[in-house]
Parts: C-alpha cells; sequence; structure tokens
C-alpha cells in the first residue's frame, strides 16, 4: 500500500461476517515513528467470516500466525478454520484462580458461577458482576501465559500476526494495549483503540440495551461492549506494581532496554 493510502489508526477492516476486525498500525509511537501497518490485526472469532468475499481479504494479511485467546470450550462451539500459512497457537487469556481456563462457553457458565461464588466467599459480602470483572481485569496483565506467548511470537518478528478472542473487544482489547504500550504508545491512544470497539458493536450494543435498566445497562455495557474503566484500571494497575511500563515490560517479558528497541525497530517505521 502507498504512502498516504493507509487507513486511520483503529480503523475498521470492512468484513461480511463479523465487525470488529482492525489492525494497529499508524499509531504513533517511540521516538517519533509509528507502528507499521500490515504486520499487527485483532479481530474475533474466524468460524463467522462465511463469506465468500471474506477470505480473499483475510489471505491479503498473509498471516504467518493466529493467536486464539479464548478457552477450549469456546474454540469447540466456534472453532477457527485452518488459513493456508498461518500457526494456528490457542493460549487462554482468562483465568481462574486456581489458573484453569476461564470458559465464556455455554457449558462454562456453571463454573463461572462457582468461581465468582468463591470470589464472594472470601471478600465476605455479596459482589456486583460488575465489581468482580473489574478485578479480574486487572490481574490480565500479570502472570498471564496467553500474553507471555503472545510477547514470545512478536519477538520471533515472523509477522503478520492475528490475535483474537470471541468478539475481539476484551481478551484481544487488553492484549492490544499491551502492545502499543510495548512500542512506546501512548496511555491515551492505547486506550482509545481499545474503546473503539464500541463504535464497531454499536448496534449489537444498543439491542441489548433496550428496556434495561441503567444498573442492567452497566454490565450490559461491559458484556457486549467495553467499558472505559475496566480497560483502564487493567494497564493502570501495571503502574501501581512497576515503576514504568518499561519496567513492567522488562521484569513480566524479559523485555530489557536491548530486547524493547529490538521489538520497537521490527513494528515501528
Amino acid at each position: 500500500m502507498k504512502e498516504g493510502r493507509h487507513p486511520a489508526p483503529g480503523a475498521e477492516i470492512a468484513l461480511h461476517g463479523a465487525v470488529n476486525f482492525r489492525e494497529l498500525g499508524g499509531y504513533p509511537a517511540a521516538d517519533g515513528r509509528k507502528v507499521r501497518y500490515g504486520l499487527l490485526y485483532r479481530g474475533g472469532n474466524l468460524d463467522g467470516l462465511e463469506n465468500p468475499a471474506d477470505w480473499p481479504v483475510l489471505q491479503s494479511w498473509h498471516l504467518r500466525d493466529i493467536l486464539d485467546l479464548r478457552s477450549a470450550g469456546e474454540y469447540a462451539k466456534h472453532p477457527d478454520p485452518a488459513v493456508p500459512g498461518a500457526t494456528y497457537h490457542r493460549v487462554c487469556a482468562m483465568r481462574m484462580a486456581d489458573g484453569t481456563e476461564m470458559d465464556f462457553s455455554s457449558t462454562g457458565i456453571e463454573r463461572l458461577a462457582q468461581e465468582k461464588a468463591a470470589f464472594e466467599k472470601a471478600a465476605g459480602h455479596p459482589v456486583h458482576d460488575y465489581d468482580w470483572f473489574t478485578v479480574l481485569y486487572r490481574e490480565m496483565p500479570f502472570g498471564n501465559p496467553a500474553y507471555h506467548l503472545l510477547f514470545e511470537l512478536l519477538e520471533q518478528h515472523h509477522g503478520p500476526l492475528l490475535f483474537h478472542c470471541t468478539c475481539g473487544k476484551d481478551r484481544t482489547g487488553i492484549a492490544a494495549m499491551l502492545i502499543l504500550l510495548a512500542l512506546g504508545v501512548d496511555r491515551k491512544d492505547a486506550l482509545r483503540d481499545y474503546m473503539l470497539t464500541n463504535r464497531y458493536r454499536r448496534e449489537i450494543i444498543e439491542a441489548s440495551l433496550q428496556g434495561k435498566s441503567p444498573e442492567e445497562r452497566r454490565l450490559l455495557l461491559s458484556v457486549e461492549g467495553v467499558d472505559e474503566a475496566m480497560g483502564a484500571g487493567a494497564i493502570d494497575e501495571i503502574l501501581q506494581r512497576f515503576a514504568s511500563y518499561e519496567e513492567y515490560f522488562a521484569r513480566e517479558y524479559g523485555l530489557d532496554e536491548k530486547r524493547l528497541a529490538e521489538l520497537r525497530d521490527f513494528y515501528l517505521e
């Protein structure tokens, strides 16, 4: 693609079978550079791309790796089709307290309810679902095997890479913010990218909110869209535990100054 013809940073990629697919290219980053286009893609389930017109778009990305951030239960109900030339990886990006996968498929609902009940027992009082998930989000950037694999893939410089979950909003959204922060994109732009989900899923969100109370709307917005406080809480928790994002990336992923510079040299231009 010639200079000047790139889409705006965060622009949605038009597909018939899915919304909220986009790439991370174009965001201003470290040293006056920008994130390179055509290397880092984010999205949701690939099994929805059944329209014949969607596959040429997907194939035009020339993917080398696909990282599926969903649980085994979610994959079983909506498996990713094979994409020629791409190596498939799946590691769930949200975990129970015991480290097992947090399964958001219909078969995992009972286990989720048990997990929340255990959380409430430890807290000593009832906890609203919104508040519970706010706590879960704050833990996502730490000791997360899915994000550790993500950064391993990034350091291998394979490119292009697609990372996705079910709707491309929560597990994918936090992953995208971590990548952008690692590349030197500022917090405001990283969070802006996270919040674009609400633009691209607007019709889905509005349909879910019809006739709901203000309290129900608050939770449903975070279910069908994303909540700014949750997203901000995840990345702001990093600065509660570390002096800087750079220290976090060094301690969490081994990205010392040299390795972080090499990562930026590959993904920035």
